[in-house]
């Protein structure tokens, strides 16, 4: 009967402008109102709070909930359903209400197109349907609605182009279209809009110029067009609007320079972001004069010469130079830093990935009490790091990590009371380390590795109880561990100690770290034995206790470390048997237990049934497991022939001459390693966690001097090759071009994450070689290639194409989603891939797949208050796979890897890459997807697969994972799902396929 009831009032309402008036012309009044508001609940399929139950006949819907009228007339006047959780579509008959002037529908989830009917409401001045799910195109009957000053259809699915007839509504004051899919070019009839003073149009993929009549607008104050594909020149008309206060560019494609005197106009300009353009030039001198700033952000551009004097920014909050080209020469080439001392506001200052040179000025000690954040990193200063530097007093990140600073740590950094991020590593300080930093009760994070660092580690950094990182690693510390770190109640990230000369025993208290994730004590010289309590560490992930003096068994307690992935406890002089209880760690993905003295049988059963995780050379009483390993047979216990011992003996003599050769050549190689003056040739890994090393020689031999055809991949800073070592071994060879921008930038990145993240669907790094300027990885070799070749496959390599079934792309997505899901919920500090693409998933001997490339990879600071200094590290990603929101503030994040993600998908079923010549236009892949389904997927389907007997269940199987592509692939970073969440839908998709 309801059904009945809302058919007959949609009738009534079609008709009724035919029916109404004696002169045929439609006659609204207070009962269209409530017939159209009804209509209006009629379509809402979701209601939570209840608030719509009211809209009923018992009241008037003059007091209806979210309803105003006209006192006078008793018409509507005014709708506010905002912030409701209600969903739905919007009625067509909203066009009914011919008094209404204000409509929010705000942050619900209204879905479906906007109807043509708004366009008849000619009274309405604002209108605001902004974060709901709304598709479709923006209708020209907008254009209809004289009045409208107010526009927002923010965070919706709106596609097509911007209607030019939007351009008439000469009352238009702000419009916000911004996170919609929005295509073509900001039409220029805006410029004729002479009362506009708001245009947000962000995160869509507009392109083209921008129009030149904007900056003649006499009211305008705000223009946000970042995250776009908007190229060529700023026009330079805009240089000269003196009313613009907020200034939004950033991650576009605009080229050209800035006028030197582009702020001599600007004289209202508070923000200005063009980072992630491809501006170049000098940065306008009349930047130090633009009294009003308070954000500036240039980053990530090619702007070239001298930092320009910054002496009257006073209100400066945000300055932010970094990865462009700038220099400072000359005597008065850091007057940029002493010129600040007047911006007391100055809360994030960062000029890293530059070419800056020479020493830090005292005059680093006058900058703004109120700075938080100060990134100098990845530049080429030298000198000493400046004591003034305490003066800091509300910092709480240093950054100057890749510099060539000398001298010692400033032991007044530990009077900096909010200090919580010590980023100092690869430089050349040389010293002690400061006791004083037992005194930062903040500090969460130490960085010191690759220096020259000496004598003991402090024991008063046991003070620091929220201490979750520390990073001794590659220096020449001695002396003991010091018991006081162990009870430090937060270490739950990395303790990493490797690379050292550090004597005596592993300290029993190591037990209280059962929340820490990785522990390296590699290449020192600890002894005793491994302490059993180290099976209380729980958490544990990362294990490397290799190239020390540790004695006697392994202790039967590391089998409490259930998560464990990596064990290394090579290179010892452990005895005994392998425990068999360690055959229950099924996420185990190395375990190193070679040169040691191991005796016995070798378990077979669980982890120690694949041979390829093993690693037990050089254990000559060893015998037994499975035949993979190459082991003798077990002697049955009283069998052993008097030949058979004095073989042993023999083989124990060779070996303990072996070892003594060995050793002293070790001392030697150390030695030389310390003392560089002893030879001429320095090569030494980056990372501390790399074994075996290799110098560039060995890397040349297997490569057959880089020959391209053992060339296996390209990428923007380097080249894969297959090397193939003397022993027989494969590796994957990745060199750095660095002649090139930023490579060196991406070989140190990918060191610092493969160094601190282990996963079974994550590439394993062998080592890595540094010699001056030559800079490589050594990967785990992949025999399958990558992911981008077996979807695209080259002509060369035709004959070697291999087919891609369904299950196997299922079970590839599903790696790679345990790999994602592992790095940003599973590491204590979530870290964002920011690369991930076909080519970056590599293919094992069984088709597991492996993430790799971490170029580009950014450890979030969760829990702090600098979580966003991520986005100071620039735009990060490839064309087509990059999430839409890098860049205007949004900063690097996991749910930018989710994106990247559902691309992949998108790809992987359809064999259509993101960037496709038919995806031009308004046409993208995601849309072109949408289009298809759920209705004609099989139109889209990779032909391969449709070549193979359908099954019934692949329809629910590829539908389930080109759903999951879309809802990874939306724009609006807030709807997309989490990795964790990811990883259940591809399970139940694989469910779905195995029944």
């Amino acid at each position: 009967m309801a059904t009945k009831t809302i058919i007959l009032i949609l009738i009534c309402l079609t008709f009724h402008a035919l029916l109404g008036g004696s002169q045929g012309l439609p006659r609204f009044n207070n009962n269209t109102d409530q017939e159209s508001l009804l209509v209006f609940k009629s379509l809402i399929i979701g209601d939570p709070l209840g608030v719509l139950e009211a809209w009923n006949l018992s009241s008037p819907f003059c007091n209806w909930p979210g309803v105003t009228c006209n006192v006078t007339k008793q018409r509507v006047t005014s709708i506010n359903l905002q912030n409701l959780g209600l969903q739905g579509t919007i009625a067509p008959h909203l066009g009914n209400l011919s008094f209404l002037n204000y409509l929010n529908l705000q942050n619900n989830t209204f879905f479906g197109s906007m109807p043509q009917e708004i366009g008849q409401l000619f009274r309405l001045r604002t209108l605001i349907l902004g974060s709901n799910r709304i598709q479709g195109t923006i209708p020209v009957s907008l254009s209809l609605c004289s009045r409208l000053s107010y526009l927002d259809l923010s965070v919706n699915q709106l596609q097509g182009t911007i209607p030019s007839e939007l351009g008439a509504l000469s009352e238009l004051e702000d419009v916000t279209f911004m996170d919609n899919f929005l295509t073509g070019h900001i039409p220029s009839s805006f410029g004729n809009l002479s009362l506009l003073s708001n245009l947000i149009l962000m995160s869509n993929s507009l392109e083209g110029p921008l129009p030149e009549g904007l900056g003649r607008l006499p009211f305008f104050i705000n223009l946000q067009i970042g995250l776009n594909n908007i190229s060529g020149e700023i026009p330079p008309s805009l240089f000269n609007s003196s009313s613009l206060i907020v200034f939004a560019m950033a991650a576009n494609r605009l080229t050209g320079t800035l006028p030197p005197d582009m702020f001599t106009n600007l004289t209202s300009l508070t923000t200005l972001y063009l980072g992630g353009n491809l501006l170049s030039g000098r940065i306008p001198p009349s930047i130090g004069n633009a009294s009003s700033l308070t954000r500036v952000d240039l980053a990530n551009n090619s702007f070239t010469g001298q930092i320009p004097w910054l002496g009257s920014l006073p209100n400066i909050q945000v300055l932010s130079l970094q990865y462009n080209q700038l220099v400072n020469d000359g005597p008065s080439g850091m007057d940029f830093l002493t010129s600040l001392a007047n911006s007391t506001q100055l809360q994030l200052f960062s000029v890293a990935g530059n070419r800056l040179t020479g020493k830090l000025p005292p005059s680093i000690g006058n900058l703004s009490r109120q700075l938080s954040l100060l990134v100098m990193n990845n530049n080429f200063f030298d000198g000493s790091l400046p004591g003034e530097i305490s003066n800091l007093v509300n910092v709480t990140l240093i950054a100057f990590e890749h510099n060539s600073l000398t001298g010692t740590i400033p032991p007044s950094i530990g009077t900096l009371p909010n200090l919580q991020y010590i980023f100092l590593h690869g430089n050349r300080f040389s010293g002690t380390i400061p006791e004083s930093l037992g005194n930062l009760t903040y500090l969460a994070e130490v960085h010191l590795s690759n220096n020259l660092l000496e004598g003991t580690i402090p024991s008063s950094l046991g003070n620091c109880q929220r201490l979750q990182l520390l990073d001794l690693s590659v220096n020449l510390l001695n002396g003991t561990i010091p018991r006081d770190i162990f009870g430090i109640p937060s270490f739950s990230k990395v303790l990493n100690l490797s690379f050292n000369c550090l004597t005596g025993l592993v300290p029993s208290e190591i037990s209280s770290l059962n929340m820490i994730q990785a522990i390296d004590f590699s290449s020192n010289k600890l002894s005793g034995d491994i302490p059993f309590t180290i099976g209380d560490c729980s958490s544990l992930l990362y294990l490397d206790m290799s190239r020390n003096s540790f004695q006697g068994p392994i202790p039967n307690s590391i089998d409490k470390l259930k998560g464990i992935e990596y064990i290394d406890l090579s290179s010892n002089n452990l005895s005994g048997n392998i425990p068999v209880s360690l055959d229950s760690l099924r996420f185990l993905q190395v375990l190193n237990l070679s040169r040691n003295q191991l005796s016995g049988e070798v378990p077979k059963a669980g982890i120690f049934g694949n041979s390829t995780i093993l690693s037990l050379s050089e254990n000559l009483e060893l015998c037994g497991g499975v035949p993979g390993l190459g082991l003798p047979k077990c002697d049955s216990p009283g069998k052993k022939s008097s030949g058979s011992r004095l073989r042993i003996v023999l083989i124990a003599s060779f070996a303990s001459v072996a070892f003594i050769v060995a050793s002293v050549l070790v001392f030697w190689f150390v030695t030389r390693k310390k003392h560089p003056g002893l030879s001429p040739v320095k090569e030494e890994a980056d990372s501390p966690e790399i074994y075996p090393m290799y110098r560039q020689h060995d890397l040349k031999r297997a490569t057959g001097n880089f020959s391209s055809q053992y060339l296996i991949g390209e990428g923007s800073f380097g080249s894969v090759y297959k090397g193939v070592f003397d022993d027989g071994s494969l590796a994957a060879i990745k060199v750095f071009k660095m002649g090139i921008h930023g490579a060196s930038k991406s070989f140190l990145a990918e060191c610092e994450a493969l160094r601190s993240i282990r996963h079974r669907n994550l590439v394993k790094i062998i080592s890595a070689c540094s010699a001056g300027d030559f800079k490589a990885l050594i990967l785990k070799f992949m025999p399958n290639g990558n992911l981008e070749h077996l979807l695209h496959p080259r002509s060369e390599d035709s004959e070697v194409e291999k087919a891609l079934d369904m299950n196997q792309r299922v079970k590839i997505a599903q790696d790679v989603a345990s790999a994602l899901e592992y790095l940003h919920h599973d590491c204590e500090t979530p870290v964002v891939h920011c690369d991930l693409k076909p080519s970056n998933v590599l293919l094992d001997e069984e088709m597991s797949a492996h993430v790799t490339d971490f170029g580009l990879a950014r450890i979030l600071l969760k829990n702090s208050p600098n979580a966003h200094l991520s986005s100071s590290l620039g735009l990060k990603g490839s064309i087509g796979y990059m999430a839409p929101e890098y860049g205007m503030g949004a900063g690097v994040s996991t749910a930018g890897d989710v994106y990247s993600f559902g691309i992949v998908i998108l790809e992987m079923f359809t064999r259509k890459r993101p960037v496709d010549n038919m995806f031009s236009g308004d046409m993208d892949l995601q849309k072109w997807v949408s289009m298809h389904f759920p209705g004609s997927f099989r139109d889209i389907v990779d032909h391969e697969l449709k070549q193979n007997e359908w099954r019934p269940e692949y329809d629910d199987g590829i539908g389930g994972m080109l759903k999951i592509g879309l809802m990874c692939a939306r724009k609006s970073p807030e709807v997309r799902p989490n990795m964790r969440e990811v990883s259940v839908m591809i399970k139940n998709v694989k469910a779905i396929l195995s029944e």
